[in-house]
């Protein structure tokens, strides 16, 4: 699972993690190279319109669906709080595109607060069985959620005070 595989590959490591330094974020998304290693995928290109230092929305959807369902379009939504914040999409042949975003709050107390409310919210879409919006979650861990169509594509994990969220689109392969 590419998300997956992204996610851990993200996660802070050193002196810096282990004295609990606040992380900058861009020190925290890979280069399209690494995901390209870690996906096993060739050919990927960084897309400089997503390339974004506060998340972005797609409330285009938001009449459609309910509130709770918001934090699967909108990086504003699911990244509540965070700053700084960082956010990648690399591209590929066969429509593939992975996005890496990090936000950091002011807390690791804080980042598991904003991933349990997005977990409960996104359960709570998930449970109202809205119509072309058909998902799952799954609590991975206490500090992992998965968002779950066809295939888990989009992972959220907390490291200290990080929130990290990659999806992976169009890698049925992995």
């Amino acid at each position: 699972m590419a998300a997956a595989a992204v996610v851990s590959a993200c996660l802070p490591v050193g002196p810096a993690a282990a004295a609990g330094a606040a992380p900058n974020p861009d020190v925290l998304v890979l280069s399209v190279e690494d995901v390209g290693a870690v996906a096993g995928a060739t050919g990927l290109v960084s897309d400089p319109a997503r390339d974004l230092h506060r998340p972005g929305g797609n409330h285009q959807y938001d009449a459609q669906y309910p509130a709770e369902c918001q934090g699967i379009f909108n990086q504003d939504v699911a990244f509540s709080g965070a700053a700084p914040f960082r956010s990648v999409t690399y591209t590929g042949a066969a429509n593939r595109a992975l996005t890496q975003a990090v936000g950091v709050y002011p807390s690791g107390i804080d980042a598991k607060a904003a991933l349990q409310t997005l977990g409960t919210n996104l359960l709570a879409c998930s449970n109202d069985n809205v119509a072309n919006l058909s998902f799952s979650v799954q609590v991975l861990d206490p500090t992992t959620v998965a968002v779950c169509f066809s295939q888990c594509s989009t992972i959220y994990r907390t490291s200290g005070p990080a929130l990290i969220g990659v999806t992976a689109v169009s890698y049925t392969h992995l």
